[in-house]
Order: C-alpha cells, then sequence, then structure tokens
C-alpha cells in the first residue's frame, strides 16, 4: 500500500483532520478484537443497562493491541516528521440503541485537582494532540459514525471560550449550531487522523447492531510520556463528570 504522506499533512494542516482507508486488514481486527476481550488490568466503563461502553489503558494488553500502537507511532512520524507518544488509549462500544456523545473539543474543559488546584485540561501535558480512531465494525449513519468539523485556531484559553465551560469539553450551543460537522462513513480497518482542536460528536446508534472503534491519542514526545500521570489525574480530579476525556 503506497502512502501519500504529504498529501495527508496537507489535509491535517487544511482541515485538520484526515482518513486512511484499510489501515490494517479484518483478520488483524478479529485477532485485535479478541485480545480486547481477554484483557486484564484495564478500566471499564458500563451503561445504566449493564451494557459495556468504553475500556481504557488497554494499548499494551496484547500483541495485536501494542502492533496498533506502533504502526500508529510510525504513521504519524511519516506524516509530521516528528515523533510521537501514546497519552491516552480506550475501546469504545456502542450497543443497538446506545447514545452519542455531546459536540467537544478533546482536551478542553477545567478539572479540579487532588489539591483543589484548577487545572487547563490535557493542556496541563502539552498543547498538541492528534487521536487515531479505527474502525472495529462499520462506521456509518445509522449506528452513530463520528461527525467531525474543520479544526479550530487557538490555544487553551481561546478554545475554551467556545466551551459550556462546566467541567466538560462541550462546545457552547451557539457555537454547535453554526459548525458544519461532517460524517465518517468508515469500512472495517479504517482510520480517521484528527487533531484535538476538531469538534466533534456522534449520534445515538439507531441499527441492531454493536458498533466498535479504538482510540488511540498521541502527543509529542519532547514532552515526554505523561501516559500514567493522566490517568493518574483523571482518576483524582474532583470533577463531577471526571471529565479528563469525553463521553463514551
Amino acid at each position: 500500500m503506497t502512502i501519500d504522506y504529504l498529501n495527508f499533512k496537507k489535509k491535517f494542516d487544511d482541515e485538520g483532520y484526515f482518513v486512511l482507508k484499510n489501515f490494517v486488514k479484518e483478520d488483524f481486527i478479529s485477532y485485535l478484537v479478541d485480545e480486547i476481550n481477554k484483557s486484564t488490568n484495564t478500566v471499564k466503563y458500563f451503561d445504566n443497562s449493564k451494557n459495556l461502553r468504553r475500556i481504557e489503558k488497554l494499548y499494551d494488553k496484547g500483541q495485536y493491541l501494542i502492533s496498533m500502537n506502533e504502526k500508529i507511532l510510525i504513521l504519524l512520524k511519516n506524516v509530521f516528521a516528528k515523533d510521537f507518544l501514546i497519552f491516552k488509549d480506550k475501546f469504545n462500544s456502542k450497543p443497538p440503541g446506545g447514545e452519542g456523545f455531546f459536540a467537544h473539543y478533546d482536551g478542553v474543559f477545567e478539572f479540579i485537582n487532588s489539591n483543589n488546584e484548577r487545572k487547563k485540561g490535557w493542556y496541563e501535558y502539552g498543547d498538541f494532540f492528534v487521536s487515531a480512531l479505527v474502525a472495529i465494525d462499520r462506521c456509518n449513519k445509522e449506528n452513530g459514525a463520528l461527525e467531525i468539523a474543520k479544526s479550530h485556531k487557538g490555544n487553551f484559553d481561546q478554545l475554551y471560550e467556545n466551551t459550556k465551560k462546566d467541567g466538560t469539553p462541550a462546545l457552547s450551543n451557539e457555537l454547535e449550531s453554526k459548525t458544519l460537522f461532517n460524517l465518517i462513513d468508515l469500512e472495517v480497518g479504517d482510520m480517521i487522523i484528527f487533531s484535538n482542536r476538531c469538534p466533534h460528536r456522534s449520534k445515538k446508534n439507531d441499527s441492531q447492531k454493536i458498533r466498535r472503534i479504538i482510540y488511540y491519542t498521541y502527543t509529542l514526545s519532547e514532552n515526554g510520556s505523561k501516559y500514567d500521570q493522566y490517568f493518574k489525574d483523571k482518576e483524582n480530579s474532583k470533577n463531577k463528570s471526571k471529565a479528563l476525556s469525553e463521553k463514551p
């Protein structure tokens, strides 16, 4: 497979995201799912109906999970000519009837840490974040695929003014109504890379089948690894929403 890294970089610079079709094969995804299902020492979240909605701390829990991270790191290096480290990870599962998530930026919120200090979301760990979302199942309008908008310019304080300022990264209703979102259809093994400054959301799964994705987020290696600190801060956050990351 020939990859046009320069074109991907241009798309990212212009829009804040790009899609790579057939990033991994379906058999790779099958092995990945098996490792996810068998993973231990992770953090799991369930909805009110006791359906599994999210698993965190899993990127190193199996050969294929590790390989996925390595493949993405190589891609990011080739696109951005910079080295990255994984910042956070999760597996998301949206069952039939499962709700989507509100329009938001990633990491743009305030949280209260264990010392009662007010902190600037992900920007406590760096100022450049990219996420890789890989489709485990087909993602389309019916099952609540990702809807994404072009990245917004600005530092934390400027982006924060666009949010509800409620301890979550939710966009203000006014800004969401003015924002043009593009629904991204993905086949199994497709991937979208996007900036944390891209507003994104999803709707309810109106299909009869589960919709699953895996989602790794990266920051520049020059900042050092923030993985353990991120999850520690998330656990100790005094925000009622625990909003160091968005809803599943």
